[in-house]
């Protein structure tokens, strides 16, 4: 069984298949130079020419035949009224290469060529010098487009897989990552945390019996937690962290890629103090971003980045279609749109550095997004436990 190219019917959009048909009022005066009995059968072939090629322009199923119909209707035309019937070609031109497989594209095209040449002997016009000027651009066109249609369908299928690949790819490299840190969390932390535990419960149970040994055992359980935080500290330096700075560059590229342009304010470059705060609003950036990529419409999308005095803000603005849903952060994500989801997981993430997300949009009035966050002296973090 033959397969059908791409795994779907392919081509034109079907309006196509009506605005040519406008062409088929010009050579309907050579019919009524007839007498009746051939204009009412020039006419019937007409309506059956028609009939199959939009039939063939909209069903898989018998297109093949279709064309091949097509084909022999001009054949006719072209000996029983004009050899202008030709350029009747047109028609079963495009949907040749619209086909479910080669072989048929192949077979369709020789049948093409067969009616040039038959055609073109039965007629003489190789005498015409001034018909057939007209005449081979026309039939040149008429074989190459099946060709042109095939390969842009191709190279459009090709795309397709390719982006669906990359997206494989890229939602198997994140499990890979989300497994490792899973090993690695269990791997380091799991034995440490065990530990902890038991000697809390063997210093509380030694705390009035024998006090010297509970403090010894409370002077290991801190060296353990030093210990399990190096190794945190380890296993998340080994991530490769999200920053504001790499994700206005990717910003740039996917914004582009959508046709919005990008007007980046403020200082990109500037250095985060905090490399948490840094990650965090850099995946909140990449979240806003893919909404608006998705959802605004927009031509522009700004980003800013401010420094203040104590806090650091983040705009992210576009001149998009907006919208007139009131971000409620208490919503449920079952019940909330997922615009609405992607806001509250951005909200989430900022609780952890005692941040704030402000959500400002308006009907055909773009959107406007502020994070807020504050700086804290990374000085004042550590106290040593003695």
């Amino acid at each position: 069984m033959e397969k059908e190219y791409g795994g779907r019917p392919s081509g034109p959009p079907s309006i196509f298949s009506f605005i040519w048909l406008i062409y088929l009022v010009f050579p309907l005066y050579t019919f009524f130079d007839q007498p009746i009995d051939q204009i009412v059968e020039g006419l019937a072939l007409l309506a059956v020419f028609v009939a199959m090629y939009l039939y063939s322009f909209r069903r898989l199923q018998g297109r093949f035949y279709c064309v091949l119909g097509l084909i022999i209707i001009i054949f006719i035309f072209c000996l029983k009224y004009d050899v202008s019937y030709l350029y009747f070609g047109f028609y079963p031109s495009p949907i040749i290469g619209m086909l479910r497989s080669k072989k048929q594209m192949v077979i369709s095209m020789m049948a093409m060529v067969a009616l040039f040449i038959s055609v073109g002997w039965e007629s003489k016009l190789y005498l015409d010098s001034h018909a057939l000027i007209q005449l081979i651009p026309a039939v040149l066109i008429m074989l190459v487009l099946p060709i042109a249609l095939r390969i842009g369908q191709r190279s459009k299928d090709l795309r397709e897989r390719l982006n669906l690949a990359n997206e494989e790819i890229s939602r198997l490299s994140k499990n890979e990552e989300r497994q490792r840190i899973s090993r690695d969390l269990h791997d380091t932390l799991g034995h440490t945390l065990s530990l902890i535990t038991l000697k809390s419960e063997l210093a509380e149970k030694l705390v009035l019996r024998n006090p010297e040994r509970a403090i010894q055992e409370v002077r290991d359980i801190q060296q353990t937690s030093r210990s399990a935080l190096k190794q945190v500290r380890e296993l998340v330096s080994g991530m490769n962290a999200v920053t504001i700075r790499d994700e206005i560059v990717h910003a740039k590229q996917i914004l582009a890629a959508a046709g919005i342009v990008l007007d980046a304010k403020g200082d990109s470059n500037h250095v985060i103090p905090s490399p948490l705060i840094d990650n965090i609003l850099g995946m909140c950036l990449r979240e806003s971003v893919t909404n608006v990529v998705k959802h605004s419409r927009a031509r522009t999308c700004s980003i800013e980045l401010v420094e203040q005095p104590g806090i650091l803000k983040l705009f992210v603005t576009d001149d998009g279609k907006g919208t007139d849903t009131v971000y409620n952060p208490a919503q449920s994500a079952s019940s909330s749109p997922s615009t609405c989801n992607g806001l509250k997981g951005m909200r989430d993430r900022l609780k952890l550095v005692e941040g704030e997300l402000v959500f400002d949009s308006a009907m055909n009035k773009g959107t406007r997004l502020l994070f807020t966050v504050p700086l804290v002296n990374k000085s004042v973090g550590e106290v040593e436990v003695r």
